[in-house]
């Protein structure tokens, strides 16, 4: 059987200031081009479909249109469980209507994991959807008071749900797994599970299934081997994210559920990236409609960069200038050190940790003569 794995959509989702409705109708263009070239069995969806739990009108529009074209155009089976942007009623209206358009979705948490079966040439595939909940949803549907982590949470939720070991089984769920040893990538654009607490799930719990399609983490990556994978987010919601690439994940499970894997490139309509360079150097750049980060390394005061900047870059996201971040040496001294240093040389220490630089003699004399007139016009 053929599975399409995505995860992270976040329709709705703006980016410092900037909506990402557009580039998000772009990539999906190139994910129904996938559907359409590779015909997977189903498409699985892993959470965080919408930004916020009440996204605007138009995100909306956007998944219907997409849901309609994958469901009745491209005839795919789409299953989707909620992540924790989500809103777990939006995701779950009209489920059971849905599923004669073969579109199977677990919105809100109940004790007994939503299964869906698919068949193919070599007999079913049991497919559960396991949407995320906080661990105290958990612990009051099980009465168990042991439930004080999301790691205990899909302990006692897996326990509850045994599966059939003999059988094809793919779980679809929206969890911070993390394995033995390996290190998981995350991203800035990640909104924590949990407020406080431990918000990781062990690895060890998903042993018993073929293959476990995750959502939350942004990064493509597979946590221990393929058979648990975040497929990642279509779009780069953060400059923690420029170096990495984008894509969708394709699962072949073979007649033993042994499964391969493949990663289908996404291009962005616009990526993500950091530019440094003095103002005039940047002015001189050619013309970049690219999301960017800009860091300026002007000396001096700049007037309205910003709308300089524009003209050549129109999506620039982020404006800064370079800092120093050394300590100031100021502010390591004694209180006897510091009253053994003039007000012109604590100045001048001052002026050097932020510029780089020493104050100039010219610049000196002028400092002493403002310092004179202050302490004059305080004695006066």
């Amino acid at each position: 059987m053929r599975l399409l794995h995505l995860g992270d959509l976040h329709f709705g989702k703006v980016v410092n200031s900037f909506s990402m409705l557009e580039d998000q109708r772009y990539v999906l263009e190139q994910v129904k081009s996938y559907i359409k070239t590779y015909q997977p069995d189903a498409l699985l969806l892993a959470g965080d479909i919408y930004d916020r739990s009440v996204p605007p009108a138009r995100a909306v529009a956007l998944y219907s249109e997409f849901l309609k074209e994958v469901l009745v155009e491209l005839k795919t089976p789409v299953l989707a469980v909620a992540g924790n942007h989500d809103g777990a009623d939006l995701i779950n209206f009209g489920h059971e209507l849905f599923e004669a358009a073969h579109y199977y979705v677990a919105g809100r948490y109940t004790k007994e994991i939503k299964k869906v079966v698919l068949r193919d040439e070599f007999g079913p595939v049991n497919f559960y959807l396991l949407p995320f909940a906080d661990y105290a949803v958990v612990r009051e549907l099980h009465e168990d008071e042991t439930v004080k982590s999301l790691d205990d949470a899909m302990r006692v939720t897996l326990a509850a749900n045994p599966i059939d070991a003999t059988e094809r089984n793919v779980l679809l769920t929206h969890a911070f797994v993390v394995g033995q040893s390996e290190e998981i990538l995350i991203s800035d654009s990640e909104k924590k599970l949990v407020v406080g607490g431990k918000e990781s799930v062990s690895s060890a719990y998903f042993e018993a299934f073929d293959y476990v399609a995750l959502g939350h983490l942004h990064r493509t990556q597979k946590v221990g081997s393929d058979k648990i994978r975040y497929s990642g987010s279509l779009l780069k919601y953060s400059f923690s994210e420029e170096q990495y690439h984008k894509s969708v994940t394709m699962i072949d499970l073979d007649e033993a559920g042994k499964l391969s894997c493949e990663l289908l490139p996404l291009t962005p309509l616009r990526d993500m990236k950091t530019i440094k360079g003095t103002l005039e150097e940047l002015l001189a750049l050619p013309r970049c409609e690219d999301y960017l980060r800009i860091v300026l390394l002007d000396k001096g005061e700049l007037i309205e960069p910003m709308a300089k900047l524009r003209k050549n870059f129109p999506y620039v996201m982020m404006l800064e200038l370079e800092q120093n971040n050394q300590a100031f040496k100021g502010s390591q001294l004694t209180k006897q050190a510091r009253q053994q240093k003039t007000a012109e040389q604590l100045f001048s220490d001052f002026y050097e940790h932020h510029k780089g630089e020493a104050l100039s003699e010219a610049a000196k004399t002028s400092i002493q003569t403002i310092i004179k007139e202050v302490r004059k016009e305080s004695c006066e």
